[in-house]
């Protein structure tokens, strides 16, 4: 049993996640720090200082985020997996200026719309297909009541292009999103 406190990290945690090994127990707090205790490496942490606040691969940005962790003890961070939308001018209908009525306090469509498939903080992620060792999908829930698939398909290709510094490739192609509304 261990206990990692006053390593850097401040704040609350959001989020905690054991590797598929159990070696490694990774947590997001709420000063944007993201740990990595390690239990090969005699429980050292390893810590990453973001600008996203906060963050477990998503959260208040409404995108999720692609970060890696080495044998070495680093972090890197890769990429934001999101594809961002086409903006459009366009007259909005009766229901969704009752929405905006009721989400952003506005009748008004200018400037209310993300330029992500979430329009509002990422609340979960969770494996939706393979396991911690090998995810080929994987879904995201936020507070805009959408649910996001993910298609994962270029993960080994994301983390190999990390290690050799060339630009990472696309995002993963065709997120599904299903929308609930109160």
């Amino acid at each position: 049993m261990a206990e990692f406190g006053g390593a850097g990290s401040g704040g609350w945690g959001h989020s905690v996640s054991f590797s598929a090994s159990g070696n490694r127990l990774a947590w997001v707090s709420h000063d944007s720090i993201v740990s990595v205790a390690d239990a090969s490496k005699n429980r050292s942490v390893g810590q990453l200082k973001t600008e996203f606040l906060p963050l477990l691969t998503a959260g208040h940005d409404c995108c999720p985020m692609l970060f890696t962790y080495d044998d070495l003890g680093n972090f890197t961070f890769i990429t934001k997996l999101d594809i961002p939308k086409q903006s459009t001018n366009r007259n909005i209908s009766a229901m969704e200026r009752f929405r905006n009525m009721d989400k952003r306090a506005t009748t008004e469509d200018r400037n209310a719309t993300l330029e992500t498939m979430h329009q509002n903080s990422i609340t979960q992620v969770s494996i939706y297909d393979g396991d911690k060792t090998e995810c080929r999908k994987f879904c995201t829930t936020g507070i805009d009541g959408a649910m996001t698939i993910w298609d994962f398909k270029t993960l080994e290709s994301l983390l190999s292009h990390s290690s050799d510094r060339s630009p990472p490739p696309p995002a993963p192609s065709n997120p599904k999103t299903l929308r609930y509304y109160k």
